[in-house]
């Protein structure tokens, strides 16, 4: 039967074709969102699940706290490393170089982002020179900068220009942004002793959840009340600000997929009802109700799940060659294919592929033979 309905597939190549690239085209589509609905929910944290936390004031991000925090942060039970984490906002020489930068502290960052790689005497010269700034991988190879290159930050919300020396370049995590150190942005302030966010790492992460709890008991009752969020809560929070973004991304799926419905629905209508005829000289012949049936179910099976692969395969392989981790500007995500959406986009390809012909199947089983041979079309 199967080997039936590939020829029978065959015997109109321009239908078959167009039918296949739309469903394929479509499933693309489809896929394309399928990853990044999952990427919104599953923020990237490197290559290990470290125990990361961050600690921002309870009434918004965009309120400060005072630097005297960090000390007494490091001082709790289970925080391993601490650094500050003021955003800056800035861009390199033209508005549209805009990328993620930080002033933080040399001395912990790369205790705290533990999944980063940054070359020993790299790590020193960054340490030791107060206006070093180090890059991540992806940052160095899209501005094509090189160690010792000066870079002018500029455009900030800050009323200050830091005028920097790239000294180092770290890979792992987030390697698409720029820190450099809080000491020279506090002193071009004239030492305001502010931060936007501290971010820690605990020994492990089962004891996660009650050093925030410690770290927030800390600081209640006070004009600066924080809260500590998993890094990966706290980056799902700042998606949050971009408005319902997966609420979108999921009206957006559910039209992609009632377009293909019609397509496949269309197509799969066309072909049985040219055929009604020839189904009816086949049932003369012996073969059941059930087996036209399975015959025209069965191609559209194989055109709607061959259409699939050759959509769902694509978006697969053209993700994992582009290695996408980036959403906005801060927000780092894994834009890979999971095996879970591969699974999800093709067991729904079958069932489009089954709610599309079903019906007109059905009809052009059971019509009458007598009535069938006589049927036009």
């Amino acid at each position: 039967m199967w080997r039936l309905g590939l020829r029978n597939l065959l015997r109109n190549k321009r239908r078959t074709i167009l039918t296949a690239s739309s469903v394929a085209v479509s499933l693309f589509l489809l896929s394309s969102l399928a990853i990044v609905y999952t990427a919104l929910g599953k923020p990237f944290e490197g290559e290990e699940r470290s125990p990361r936390l961050m600690v921002r004031r309870l009434s918004g991000i965009t309120f400060s706290m005072p630097a005297s925090y960090g000390q007494r942060i490091k001082a709790v039970p289970g925080v391993v490393a601490v650094t500050p984490m003021n955003w800056f906002g800035a861009y390199w020489k033209d508005p549209a170089n805009t990328f993620a930068n930080f002033a933080i502290d040399p001395n912990s960052v790369f205790d705290v982002l533990d999944t980063a790689r940054i070359a020993p005497d790299q790590l020193e010269a960054f340490k030791r020179e107060r206006v070093a700034a180090v890059a991540g991988r992806r940052l160095i190879e899209k501005f094509n900068w090189k160690i010792g290159d000066r870079i002018t930050l500029m455009g900030s919300p800050y009323p200050v220009t830091p005028e920097l020396v790239l000294r180092g370049t770290f890979t792992g995590g987030a390697d698409d942004q720029f820190y450099f150190h809080y000491d020279y942005l506090n002193e071009a302030m004239g030492e305001f002793n502010r931060v936007g966010l501290y971010w820690i790492r605990v020994e492990r992460p089962e004891i996660a959840a009650r050093v925030g709890q410690a770290i927030d008991q800390t600081f209640r009752d006070t004009d600066s009340e924080t809260k500590t969020e998993a890094e990966g809560t706290f980056l799902l929070g700042f998606i949050s600000m971009l408005g319902n973004v997966r609420g979108i991304i999921l009206m957006v799926g559910a039209a992609v997929t009632f377009a293909v419905l019609l397509i496949v629905a269309n197509s799969v209508a066309m072909s049985i009802r040219e055929r009604v005829t020839e189904a009816a000289i086949m049932r003369s012949l012996g073969f059941t109700s059930r087996h036209i049936l399975a015959l025209f179910v069965g191609e559209s099976l194989i055109l709607t799940v061959g259409g699939a692969l050759v959509g769902v395969g694509g978006a697969k392989l053209l993700y994992d060659v582009l290695g996408l981790t980036k959403i906005g500007s801060m927000v780092w995500a894994d834009m890979r294919m999971r095996p879970e959406t591969f699974l999800f986009c093709m067991a729904l390809a079958i069932i489009l592929a089954f709610l599309s012909s079903i019906w007109p199947a059905y009809r052009a089983a059971r019509i009458n033979i007598a009535e069938a041979l006589r049927f036009t079309g």
